[in-house]
């Protein structure tokens, strides 16, 4: 029989709980919750039954089945259905992690231990995405979607809202995690297969189409990117992210890894008509990237004097929130 040291070791082991996050352990999961992990990781075969929980457990039906539900709702098992029979595997803290920043109580941890903990959910996030973003770069397919594989205008997922049976909504782990904006938060869209499961697991909020598009609509104004897959067509739909450049990891890690344009990939670039622009400045005020920027130079417009607004189209990425703002309709968004 392994002492109470001894099961926690061995859940931070198989769980890969990260290192910046061990003193916080007690907040994310209980020692049922640990017991049940090490005891699935011990199988041969992880895949488990709450009838096969029970016994490993010492526990009867009941007792097992409402530990396997909380746990997969809290994100520390996954499911799995098999000829019709729900099976457990042990997730990971990753996935774990996700969950509580965006449900529990990621806040009762002290900000400075916050700031480092999302910096390690950001090297893990480009960790498990670089081989397939290392493909991208060389010209080669991924050999799977990649998560805001493309920046996309307000009219693309909004016909994405069209084509979804089922629509969820979720907070955005991204600013959760991150804390670096005040943008709105309840904002990530799971489509279909993704809201089904979100909704299996007792999170989100069901919409209808016309309140999703009412919600991608007030992330437009709010000044929220649009990503998804754009083959959602021939892949599924799965999710539209609304996002910052200063919070949201893809956004964060293209800008480190330099794949700006191929990841996310970009298929618009503004373009900027200076004879009907009247250095109004709401494109700057709209662009994440510095591709619309104010000078200190005056010019005359009207009847008014007017910073010089400037613009260098090789900093957009194409999100179409300055044509979406401006008043004159100077900036069309044109394919790249």
């Amino acid at each position: 029989m392994k002492t109470a040291d001894e099961q926690i070791h061995e859940f931070i082991d198989v769980f890969d709980v990260w290192e910046p996050a061990r003193p916080f352990l007690s907040l994310m999961v209980d020692e049922r919750e640990m017991d049940l992990v090490v005891q699935a990781y011990r199988q041969d075969d992880q895949n488990l039954t709450v009838e096969l929980i029970a016994d490993l457990l010492g526990l009867d039906y009941a007792q097992a089945d409402k530990l396997v539900q909380r746990a997969y709702g809290r994100c520390i098992l996954n499911k799995v259905v098999e000829d019709g029979v729900p099976k457990f595997t042990p997730s990971n803290f990753y996935s774990r992690l996700d969950h509580f920043a965006k449900y529990e109580n990621w806040h009762d941890i002290p900000p400075n231990d916050r700031k480092v903990i999302n910096r390690r959910f950001l090297d893990e996030f480009i960790n498990r995405h670089k081989e397939n973003i290392k493909r991208k770069m060389r010209g080669l397919e991924a050999e799977n979607a990649l998560p805001n594989d493309t920046v996309m205008l307000l009219s693309e997922v909004e016909e994405m809202i069209h084509a979804a049976t089922n629509i969820v909504v979720q907070p955005c782990d991204c600013r959760m995690l991150g804390e670096n904006c005040d943008k709105p938060v309840e904002t990530c869209i799971w489509l279909d297969e993704g809201a089904r499961e979100a909704l299996d697991r007792g999170h989100g909020r069901s919409l209808t189409k016309e309140e999703a598009i009412e919600l991608l609509r007030y992330t437009d104004k709010k000044g929220l990117m649009h990503t998804a897959d754009s083959e959602w067509r021939d892949r599924g739909l799965h999710a539209i992210c609304n996002c910052c450049a200063c919070d949201c990891y893809p956004f964060s890690a293209a800008q480190e890894l330099g794949t700006k344009g191929v990841w996310p990939k970009s298929h618009y670039v503004a373009a900027h008509d200076l004879d009907l622009c009247n250095m109004c400045g709401s494109c700057v005020k709209r662009c994440h990237f510095d591709a619309f920027v104010l000078t200190d130079e005056i010019v005359f417009v009207g009847d008014k004097d007017k910073q010089r607004v400037i613009y260098d189209s090789d900093n957009c990425w194409g999100c179409g929130l300055c044509a979406n703002t401006c008043p004159e309709n100077a900036i069309q968004m044109r394919n790249l």
